[in-house]
C-alpha cells in the first residue's frame, strides 16, 4: 500500500481497540473508507490518488485520533478519554482533503458508540465491535455511499440497520455471557495448580456435609499442609517453591478419586472431602498420600483426618486444623484422625 505517514494498520487497530476497552477508555469506534478511490486514480492518478491518502493521514493526527490505515482507501479511529463523539466528526474531512489536494472526494462510513454502562465492555468484546462496525460501513455502502452509519440507539426504524444493532447487542450478551462464566470459574480455581481455592472448596464442602447429614453416611475431611514449602523457597528461590505445590497437587489428583473433592486452601495447605468411604479407607488414603509424597517430592507433608457425620462444616474443619496443629507441635511429618 502507498504510503500514509505511518498509520499502524488493521492488526494494530485491534489491539488499540483491546487495550482501551481494558482500561476502560472505550468512547467509539469509526471505520470509513473514500468513496470510489479507484476512480479518483483513474482520473487523477496515483500519485495525487497518494496524496489524498496521505491528507486523510494528516487529518487524523491533527486532530490527535487514535488513527489507523485497515485497507487500501479504508481507516479507523479509536476515541478514547471519555469525550462525547459527534456523528458528524467526519464532516470536514472532504474539505480538508480538497483543500489539501485539489480533489473532491465523499466517504463512507460505520461507527457505534460506547453503549452504555448496563452493556459490559472489555478486551473480549474488541472483535465483537469491529465486526459490527464493518457492517455499518457495508451498509452505508450498499445505500449508495456519502453517509456514516451510527449505531447510537440499540434499535432502528431502519430493517438493515435494526438487524446490525440486534446482532451486535446479541454478540455482546453472549460475549459477557462467557466471559461472567469463566470469572466464576477463575474466581473458584487457584490459578497455580489448577484445583479449587479456598472459596471453591468450602461451597462444595458445604454441600457434601449436608449430603452426609441427610444420608447419615460419614465422610473424610483431609486437612494437609506442607513441612517443607518455606525451606525449599528459602533455599531453591520461589520458582522451584511452585513446581513443588504443583507436584503435590498431581499427587493429590492422582491418589483421590475423581469424585472426591480436592482443592488448595491455602499457599502450603491442601483440603480434600471423601465421600462414601470407611473409617479404614480412608486412613489407608491418607498413609498413601502421605508416603507417596515424601517417595516422590522433595518435601513432606502433614494430614488430619477427620472420619464421621459433621454437625456443620465448621465442626470439622476446626477439629481438623486442631489435629494438624497438634502435628505439627510434635515435629511435624505425620498423620492424626480425628472422629
Amino acid at each position: 500500500m502507498p504510503p500514509t505517514e505511518g498509520l499502524p494498520g488493521a492488526p494494530e487497530l485491534l489491539n488499540g481497540l483491546k487495550d482501551v476497552l481494558y482500561r476502560n477508555r472505550f468512547d467509539a469506534l469509526l471505520l470509513f473508507d473514500i468513496d470510489h478511490f479507484q476512480q479518483v486514480n483513474k482520473t487523477h492518478g496515483r500519485d495525487l490518488g497518494d496524496e489524498v491518502l496521505k491528507a486523510v493521514a494528516g487529518f487524523l493526527k491533527e486532530n490527535k485520533w487514535l488513527g489507523y490505515r485497515i485497507g487500501s482507501d479504508e481507516f479507523g479511529v479509536i476515541f478514547s478519554g471519555g469525550n462525547d463523539v459527534s456523528v458528524d466528526v467526519l464532516a470536514s474531512l472532504p474539505e480538508y482533503i480538497a483543500d489539501k489536494t485539489g480533489v473532491s472526494i465523499t466517504l463512507s462510513g460505520g461507527g457505534i458508540q460506547h453503549p452504555g454502562t448496563e452493556f459490559g465492555l472489555d478486551a473480549a468484546t474488541a472483535e465483537v465491535l469491529f465486526s459490527s462496525t464493518q457492517h455499518l460501513l457495508t451498509q452505508a455502502k450498499k445505500w449508495g455511499r456519502d453517509r456514516v452509519l451510527w449505531l447510537t440507539e440499540p434499535l432502528s426504524e431502519d430493517v438493515d440497520l435494526s438487524d446490525i444493532a440486534l446482532r451486535f447487542y446479541k454478540d455482546l450478551a453472549q460475549v459477557n455471557a462467557a466471559l461472567a462464566k469463566e470469572m466464576a470459574v477463575e474466581s473458584r480455581t487457584d490459578f497455580l495448580t489448577g484445583l479449587y481455592n479456598r472459596r471453591g472448596f468450602e461451597d462444595v464442602y458445604a454441600r457434601m456435609v449436608k449430603r452426609a447429614q441427610r444420608s447419615e453416611r460419614p465422610l473424610a475431611l483431609l486437612y494437609m499442609d506442607s513441612d517443607s514449602l518455606k525451606t525449599i523457597n528459602d533455599t531453591h528461590g520461589h520458582d522451584a517453591g511452585d513446581r513443588f505445590i504443583v507436584d503435590l497437587a498431581r499427587i493429590l489428583s492422582e491418589l483421590l478419586r475423581g469424585n472426591d473433592l480436592v482443592s488448595r486452601w491455602g499457599a502450603d495447605e491442601f483440603a480434600a472431602v471423601v465421600e462414601n468411604t470407611t473409617r479404614e479407607k480412608a486412613l489407608s488414603i491418607a498413609e498413601r498420600l502421605h508416603l507417596a509424597i515424601a517417595e516422590r517430592t522433595a518435601g513432606t507433608m502433614s494430614i488430619a483426618m477427620f472420619y464421621g457425620v459433621p454437625t456443620s462444616p465448621e465442626e470439622a474443619l476446626k477439629m481438623a486444623d486442631d489435629a494438624l496443629y497438634r502435628i505439627k507441635g510434635r515435629g511435624k511429618n505425620d498423620i492424626e484422625l480425628v472422629e
